[in-house]
C-alpha cells in the first residue's frame, strides 16, 4: 500500500462561532434544498448528550458507490465541526489523501459556498497537511488490536472475539482512526463491509467511553 492510501486520512473540520447546532440546521436545511443529497439530522446522536450529527448522502450515482459526509459537533470541542467523508466503496479502496480530500471539497465545500453567500459569512474547511498530525498507534494499542484481528474469525465473530474487540476499546488509551483500523482489518482478512462495520461501531464504542 502506497504511502498516500488511508493508513492515515487528515483530519478535516470546520471553525464556527456560535452554537454549532445552528450552523448544522443551516447546513442540513441547504442540503436538502440543493436536491443532491438525502439528509438525516440528529441531535444527542448515539444516545450521547452532546454529540449532533449530519448525514448526507448523494444521491446520483458516481464513481464511488454510496458517496456521503458527515458533519459532528461534540461538546468538548466547542467551535469545531468535524467533517467525515463516506462511501461504501471507493472507486480504489481505501482512498488516496488526494481522493479523500477532493470529495470532501467537492461535497461540503459546495454547501459551505452556499451558506457564505446567503449569510455574508466566511466559513471554510481546514484539512490536515499530508504527512502532519500523523496518527502513531502505540504498542499497547497495537497489542489488543492484533489479539483481536489475528485471533479473530472474520467470517463469523465468536463470543470469545467480540470479548477481544470490546476490550480493545474498554482497555486502549489512544482511539484509533477508522480509516487505519478499518484498513488494518482487511488486511488481517475481513471483508471491506465487515471492516467498514467494526470500525464505525469501534467510534460508536468510543464515543460512549468519551461521553459516559
Amino acid at each position: 500500500m502506497d504511502a498516500e492510501t488511508s493508513h492515515w486520512l487528515p483530519d478535516i473540520d470546520i471553525s464556527v462561532a456560535g452554537e454549532p447546532g445552528a450552523f448544522l440546521n443551516q447546513m442540513a436545511d441547504i442540503g436538502r434544498a440543493s436536491g443532491r443529497f438525502d439528509v438525516e439530522l440528529r441531535h444527542h446522536a448515539v444516545g450521547t448528550i452532546g454529540f449532533d450529527a449530519v448525514n448526507f448522502r448523494v444521491r446520483e450515482k458516481g464513481v464511488h458507490r454510496e458517496l456521503g459526509f458527515q458533519l459532528l459537533a461534540h461538546s468538548d470541542t466547542p467551535g469545531r465541526v468535524a467533517v467525515e467523508v463516506r462511501a461504501q466503496r471507493w472507486e480504489a479502496d481505501p482512498p488516496t489523501h488526494a481522493v479523500y480530500c477532493k470529495a470532501a471539497r467537492s461535497l461540503t465545500g459546495t454547501l459551505l459556498t452556499i451558506l457564505n453567500r446567503n449569510n455574508a459569512t466566511r466559513y471554510r474547511l481546514r484539512i490536515e497537511r499530508l504527512g502532519t498530525g500523523r496518527f502513531k498507534i502505540s504498542p499497547h494499542s497495537k497489542t489488543l488490536l492484533d489479539r483481536f484481528a489475528l485471533l479473530a474469525n472474520s467470517s463469523s465473530l465468536h463470543p470469545l472475539d467480540w470479548r477481544r474487540f470490546y476490550a480493545l476499546v474498554r482497555e486502549g488509551r489512544q482511539e484509533i482512526p477508522e480509516g487505519q483500523l478499518r484498513a488494518s482489518l482487511v488486511e488481517s482478512g475481513f471483508s471491506k463491509t465487515a471492516a467498514q462495520e467494526l470500525a464505525e461501531l469501534y467510534g460508536h464504542l468510543w464515543a460512549f467511553k468519551r461521553f459516559r
